[in-house]
């Protein structure tokens, strides 16, 4: 049995004073000052270089990540194929959730595709949060609502029937990942070749 584990420098089992994770969450709706300590004491900061990976298909996911810098990209493998399921950049909150909700090895993988700076909190901890911190329940209730919509976005999008659709509507919705993720990634993603991509990005420039 595979189980996801965290190494962390020494630096980063320091006490920490300062965490983006809690300015983020307090962006979502305003938290206490116990709240906001709570999220500084119980979260650690985790760099994780481009190409890396912060998991892997067979292990156990235990925590949320905010994402404070760089790219991360899912992807489940059909035999030598990846399929990219999702991409999220910065000021994302981004995890197995299925794993995680489910105590259930994980199906994707999770990739840095920059250099990324992640901020993250166990989902034990989080649990006490909504006991400790009602407020704290109203800020999951928002971000659920939000990333509910976002997969409902990627379920949408994957059932457009035409490649230029599906480019088209990718470019008017994630038009900060067109040219900052490589092309073969957000073909993956749309569900088409680099070859049929290229070509679409090709049209669109003319």
């Amino acid at each position: 049995m595979l189980t996801h584990k965290i190494n962390r420098t020494s630096s980063e089992k320091a006490k920490p004073i300062y965490s983006p994770l809690a300015d983020f969450i307090r962006m979502v709706y305003p938290i206490g000052k116990k709240a906001e300590q709570y999220i500084i004491q119980n979260s650690f900061h985790q760099k994780i270089s481009r190409g890396k990976y912060l998991l892997k298909a067979g292990e156990f996911c235990s925590h949320y990540y905010y994402i404070h810098k760089g790219v991360l990209r899912a992807f489940i493998k059909e035999g030598n194929k990846e399929i990219t399921t999702w991409i999220n950049p910065e000021n994302e909150i981004t995890t197995s959730i299925r794993s995680m909700s489910r105590s259930e090895p994980s199906l994707e993988y999770i990739q840095a595709l920059e250099n990324s700076d992640l901020y993250a909190i166990s989902f034990e901890s989080l649990q006490k949060m909504y006991t400790l911190f009602p407020e704290m329940n109203i800020v999951a209730r928002m971000l659920l609502e939000e990333y509910y919509a976002a997969s409902e976005e990627r379920s949408y999008i994957s059932r457009l029937p035409s490649a230029e659709k599906r480019y088209s509507h990718f470019n008017a919705t994630r038009p900060e990942l067109v040219n900052r993720i490589p092309l073969k990634y957000v073909a993956s993603y749309l569900g088409m070749s680099e070859e049929t991509l290229s070509r679409l990005r090709g049209k669109k420039s003319m």
